[in-house]
């Protein structure tokens, strides 16, 4: 969207502190996952596209934000938010206030995200739709027995994103290594643990823009292949993804486009539209997959809302498809625009 095809708008980039979220994390990756540096370079691109854009915090005053919006005079707002009051559980709850005030906003209504922040709902209704997707446990408390699918086993909260939860020590081959597993999450992260059956072959995730209507139907980007340098290193765990000081950091390296052949790319593509439909995606998201030794595809995840920083994964298939990252702010906020007031 530019102000030429349409008029100029008033748009919040609302956003919540990642950086007062996860202060058990070191300070410098902190910084890089904070989400108002996003903010404030997503509202820069947007104001030289001819929006009045600005950043804005969710912070713990929900009544202020109102006020806020409304004094500001804002058409629409480009949704950032992960975590209000420091809860990633809370992410659905900033687009439903958004819906509730009549506002349009980008990206993901509160029923996608609140189902896809659920490992175990979202393993079901892929599992109920036909979807292949491995085969998993849900452990409230720490397991007395052996579960009933194979080892070795992924072991992973069972409500975060961005690889919280998951480190080298979350690949076990035995019910110590699961007990262990379940019993740090359960303590650090105060929530389920998922078990599921680990994948280990080649690791691809494909982006998803679109709001799924006959206007802006949806459309897969180029898939990105996460590439295992070192057979050390099996996940991308939280250290692989935000640390650069950690020695998987640099061999763990996305290629965009992956290197496979058209019939893989086209059932990629495939599956990811059906994801895209059971789950009612909007504007943007990212399909996350892993194939077994026999070329079989499998769901691992379906992340609504995914990163969009310059160098994140989204932004790098978005310039794989030839759309440079300005143009794909522009057209997140023309799908957000789009929808209206939900």
């Amino acid at each position: 969207m530019n102000p030429a095809a349409g008029k100029p708008l008033r748009v919040a980039v609302l956003y919540t502190s990642v950086f007062e979220a996860i202060k058990e994390v070191k300070e410098e990756i902190r910084e890089d996952m904070d989400l108002a540096v996003n903010a404030r370079m997503v509202a820069e691109a947007l104001r030289s596209c001819g929006h009045d854009a600005w950043p804005q915090a969710f912070g713990k005053d929900a009544g202020g934000l109102v006020s806020t919006l409304i004094a500001m005079r804002a058409d629409a707002v480009f949704n950032l938010s992960e975590c209000p009051f420091l809860s990633p559980e809370k992410e659905l709850h900033a687009c439903a206030l958004l819906e509730l005030l009549r506002l349009p906003y980008t990206g993901n209504g509160p029923l996608t995200l609140g189902i896809c922040n659920s490992k175990s709902l979202t393993k079901q209704l892929l599992a109920a739709n036909g979807i292949p997707t491995p085969p998993f446990r849900l452990y409230p408390a720490v397991p007395a027995e052996d579960p009933d699918i194979p080892y070795p086993l992924l072991v992973k909260p069972a409500n975060e994103d961005g690889s919280a939860g998951i480190t080298e020590d979350s690949f076990v081959h035995d019910l110590a290594g699961l007990r262990r597993q379940v019993k740090w999450l359960k303590e650090g992260f105060r929530q389920d643990a998922l078990a599921e059956e680990f994948v280990g072959g080649r690791e691809f995730n494909v982006g998803v823009l679109g709001n799924g209507t006959a206007a802006d139907p949806h459309r897969s980007l180029p898939p990105a292949e996460l590439v295992y340098r070192n057979p050390r290193w099996r996940l991308c765990t939280y250290e692989s993804k935000w640390d650069s000081t950690h020695p998987s950091y640099a061999e763990i390296t996305p290629v965009c486009p992956a290197e496979a052949p058209p019939e893989l790319i086209g059932r990629l593509s495939a599956i990811t539209m059906d994801c895209a439909r059971i789950f009612r995606l909007a504007g943007y998201a990212r399909v996350d997959f892993r194939m077994n030794d026999r070329g079989e595809l499998f769901v691992l995840e379906v992340n609504p809302n995914p990163d969009i920083s310059p160098d994140a994964g989204m932004a790098r298939a978005a310039r794989a498809a030839g759309i440079p990252y300005p143009e794909l702010l522009r057209e997140i906020l023309r799908l957000g625009v789009a929808l209206g007031a939900r």
